[in-house]
C-alpha cells in the first residue's frame, strides 16, 4: 500500500498494441479474475475468440472451502492456472511464491513480452478492492522503457463493493512497481505459447452430459444450498454466497458465449444464454440477501431453493444438449443448418445475422476476406464434426449462404454413411 498508483488509461482509450486490442475484444464481464489477464494473452497470439474455449465445460465440483462447513466451488489459484493453460494455447507452469518486488520484476523478460502474476489485491491501486479486501487476482506484468518502467495491464471488470474495476494500462517506474509486491507473496507463471486445444464440441458436450447425469442421480444441488441456508452465521454465509453465485454467473455466461461461438443460431446458444440471465438474476438476489443480512434483517427465503433449481436446469440442459447436437451423427435438418450458416457467418464477419440471410454474395459484405472465409470454413467443420474435401471448398461456394448450407448437407450425409 506504500506505493502510489501510477498514471493509469482505461483500456478502451489506451494506445493499441497486442493486449490492448484482445482486451478490446473480450466480453471481460464473463471471465473471472484469475482466468481474465490469461484469456488476453490467447487472443493476442491466437486470435480473437481462443478464450472462449475456456467456457466449453459446465463445471461444479463443490469442495470445503475457507470455512470447513461452507462448500466452495472456486479452486486454488495454481491449480486452475496450470488446468486452462491447454485450452488457451499457452503453457502455464507456476513458479516458486515471491514475497520481495524487485525478485519479482527481476522475471520479467527483457523483450517486453508480460509475465502473467496472481498477487493481492490488497496491494493493487488500480483496483477499488485496495485497502479493503485480501483476495488473489491475476495481472500482466511487462518491462518497458529498456526496463526503467513496468506496465501493469489488467483486464478485470466488475462492480464491487468498492467501486467499479474495469480493464487498465498503469505505468510506474521500476521502484513503485516493486513496491506494490513487496511483503506480500506473489505467483509469477512464465508464459509459452502453444497450439490451442480446440476439442470437438460434441466432446465437450458428451462429458458435460456425462456430468450433469451424475448431479441428476443425486441431491448434490440440494445439499450445496442447504449448506448456506442452515449455517448459523447467516452474514457469514451470505457473504460466501454471494461469491459462488458470482463465480457461477460468469462460468455461465461465458459458456453461452462459447455456445454462441461454436454452434451460432443453435438450440444449444439459446437455451445457454437463457441459463446465463438466470444466474445473473440469482446472483443480484444473492447480493441484496447479503446486504439485508448486514443490515440485522432476514434472508429471502427463495434463493437457496432458486440456486438447487438453476444447477439441476444446468444439468438437464446438458443432458439435452448432448443429444440434440448437431455434430452428432444425425439427420440435420436444412432450414437448422441454414440458420447455423448464417450465425456462423455474422458472427466472423461482425455483420447482422439479418444482413447475412438477405445477400445472395457475401463478398458484398464489409470485412468479407479469405482469411474471413477460412474461419468460417473451420468453424463449421468444428461444428458438424467433419472435414470438408478440398476440392469442395470452391469460391463459389464460400461466398454464398445456400453454397454452405449444400456443403455442409453433403459433407454431414457422406458422413453418416461412412459410419452406417
Amino acid at each position: 500500500m506504500s506505493a502510489p498508483a501510477g498514471p493509469c488509461t482505461k483500456a478502451s482509450d489506451a494506445v493499441a498494441d497486442p493486449l490492448v486490442e484482445a482486451i478490446r475484444g473480450i466480453d471481460t464481464t464473463a471471465l473471472d479474475c484469475v482466468q481474465v489477464n490469461a484469456a488476453v494473452l490467447a487472443d493476442a497470439h491466437h486470435g480473437p475468440g481462443t478464450h472462449l474455449e475456456l467456457g466449453g465445460r459446465l463445471d461444479f465440483a463443490p469442495r470445503a472451502g475457507a470455512h470447513p462447513s461452507l462448500p466452495t466451488i472456486e479452486e486454488p489459484a495454481a491449480d486452475r492456472i496450470e488446468r486452462m493453460g491447454g485450452l488457451l494455447g499457452l503453457v502455464l507452469r507456476t513458479g516458486r511464491p515471491v514475497p520481495d518486488g524487485r525478485a519479482l520484476l527481476d522475471l520479467l523478460p527483457e523483450d517486453g513480452s508480460p509475465l502473467y502474476v496472481v498477487g493481492d489485491a490488497f496491494r493493487m491501486p488500480w483496483l477499488p478492492y485496495h485497502g479493503h479486501q485480501h483476495m488473489d487476482h491475476s495481472v500482466l506484468l511487462r518491462a518497458v522503457d529498456g526496463g526503467s518502467r513496468v506496465e501493469a495491464v489488467d483486464a478485470y471488470d466488475n462492480e464491487t463493493p468498492y467501486g467499479r474495476a474495469e480493464p487498465v494500462v498503469c505505468s510506474y517506474d521500476r521502484a513503485q512497481a516493486a513496491a506494490l509486491f513487496d511483503g506480500s507473496s506473489a505467483l509469477p507463471v512464465p508464459v509459452r505459447i502453444a497450439p490451442p486445444a480446440r476439442p470437438p464440441v460434441s466432446d465437450t458436450l458428451a462429458r458435460n452430459a456425462e456430468d450433469g447425469r451424475r448431479l441428476l442421480a443425486g441431491d448434490a444441488p440440494e445439499r450445496y444450498a442447504a449448506a448456506f441456508r442452515d449455517h448459523p452465521d447467516q452474514e457469514e454465509a451470505c457473504a460466501a454466497l454471494l461469491l459462488e453465485t458470482w463465480l457461477l454467473s460468469r462460468s455461465r455466461r461465458l459458456h453461452a458465449a462459447w455456445a454462441a461461438h461454436r454452434l451460432p443460431g443453435s438450440s444449444l446458444a439459446s437455451a445457454a444464454a437463457d441459463r446465463a440471465a438466470a444466474w445473473d438474476t440469482l446472483a443480484g438476489q444473492c447480493y441484496l440477501a447479503a446486504r439485508r443480512v448486514q443490515r440485522g434483517r432476514p434472508v429471502p427465503p427463495q434463493i437457496h431453493p432458486a440456486l438447487a433449481e438453476l444447477l439441476r436446469a444446468d444439468a438437464e440442459s446438458a443432458v439435452r444438449a448432448a443429444t440434440e447436437h448437431p455434430g452428432e451423427t444425425m439427420s440435420h435438418p436444412p432450414a437448422q443448418v441454414r440458420r447455423t450458416v448464417v450465425h456462423t457467418v455474422a458472427d466472423v464477419l461482425g455483420a447482422a445475422p439479418e444482413a447475412v440471410a438477405a445477400t445472395d454474395d457475401l463478398s458484398r459484405i464489409d470485412g468479407f476476406a479469405s482469411f474471413q472465409m477460412v474461419e468460417t470454413v473451420e468453424r463449421l467443420e468444428d461444428a458438424y464434426g467433419v472435414e470438408f474435401a478440398p476440392e469442395d471448398l470452391d469460391a463459389a461456394v464460400l461466398r454464398s449462404v445456400e453454397g454452405l448450407v449444400g456443403l455442409v448437407l453433403r459433407t454431414t450425409a457422406g458422413a453418416e454413411v461412412a459410419h452406417a
